[in-house]
């Protein structure tokens, strides 16, 4: 009888009851039966359900305001929402405390940038609650929790390791036997990619938004989402050699039902971030290279720039509004080279 019960529902002398946060609701008589149970459940949640509660929290949030967040972001927050979700899940807004907050990222403290993003979108969630009147003003439980210190990533793709990615996107690990190696269909295009997020610099979610009415005469056009609400600054990154081969090895892999996206799939659809990313992940392991995000590229863009032309073309390249931006951005990224004293 018991394996049939509800989640949290409990048979107790004679009777069921609904078990929350170690409180113990009494439902029906166990000999009126499970239609009975079903329906007074049925009339108990219905009763008992709040908005601020922490399941109906989470969704009404990613209505509300993940909606809003590129195709990267909202990826990112699909698995930490999950989490927290799962963790809270018979919590309502009000109950929750820096101790609980404290005990769920504990989780995560072997990881600082992972920590600090769940801490941050802890944080999101109970403003919003305030926000809402879930919670009173001023009582976010996860702004007396502090963030984990982060050592600036210094991490540089060197042009060998780039040149490694891309056969790994474009093969197969060799066969165990005959040693032989299979051309992936889906590689020219993640190749493609690849190069366009370093010739251009630009991020990965406004890569995989570009269209063909981007590409101008004068060069590609990019309007940088993470700005968009702050300087609002446009690029356009100017013809080179290099960028129009590029420009013409996409035109030769578009089908002829595609008109709008220039990165698509093999079913002629958009590619989508999570879909890039998992094929970059699995070229990164084909190449044998360590420690190797998309996002490493753009740092290798700008930091290349700034050898080859100076850190203003950098800034421009990066859509910063100050140099100090971009110094920031790519200081770390490459040694200067010099001199000995003497």
């Amino acid at each position: 009888m018991k394996s049939t019960l509800p989640p949290r529902v409990f048979e107790n002398h004679g009777s069921y009851y609904l078990v929350v946060q170690n409180k113990w609701t009494r439902l029906t008589r166990v000999r009126a039966g499970l239609p009975a149970l079903y329906t007074r459940l049925a009339e108990l949640t219905r009763n008992e359900i709040r908005d601020d509660a922490m399941p109906a929290v989470i969704a009404n949030w990613k209505l509300d305001v993940g909606a809003t967040h590129t195709a990267k972001t909202q990826a990112n927050e699909k698995y930490m929402l999950h989490a927290i979700g799962a963790a809270f899940v018979e919590f309502r807004a009000p109950q929750v405390t820096p101790p609980a907050c404290a005990q769920f990222l504990r989780q995560f403290r072997d990881r600082p940038r992972t920590y600090n993003g769940y801490r941050a979108q802890l944080r999101e969630l109970f403003r919003y609650c305030e926000e809402q009147g879930y919670r009173d003003a001023g009582t976010n439980p996860v702004d007396s929790i502090r963030t984990m210190p982060l050592r600036a990533r210094s991490r540089y793709i060197t042009d060998s390791e780039l040149r490694r990615i891309k056969v790994g996107a474009i093969y197969s690990l060799p066969h165990p036997k005959t040693g032989h190696r299979f051309k992936n269909r889906a590689g020219l295009m993640l190749c493609a990619l690849i190069d366009m997020a370093y010739l251009t610099g630009q991020r990965i979610g406004d890569l995989l938004s570009m269209e063909w009415a981007d590409i101008k005469p004068g060069g590609i056009l990019f309007e940088p989402s993470k700005v968009a609400n702050s300087t609002g600054a446009k690029v356009l990154i100017e013809w080179t050699p290099k960028l129009s081969a590029l420009v013409d090895r996409l035109k030769a892999l578009k089908r002829a039902d595609i008109t709008r996206w220039v990165f698509t799939t093999q079913g002629a659809q958009p590619l989508s971030y999570d879909g890039a990313s998992t094929a970059w992940q699995r070229a990164v392991k084909r190449a044998g290279i360590l420690d190797a995000h998309f996002h490493d590229l753009k740092a290798k863009a700008l930091t290349d720039v700034d050898d080859q032309r100076g850190i203003g073309d950098s800034q421009k390249m990066g859509g910063h509004s100050t140099q100090s931006q971009t110094a920031d951005y790519i200081r770390h990224k490459k040694a200067k080279k010099t001199g000995a004293t003497r």
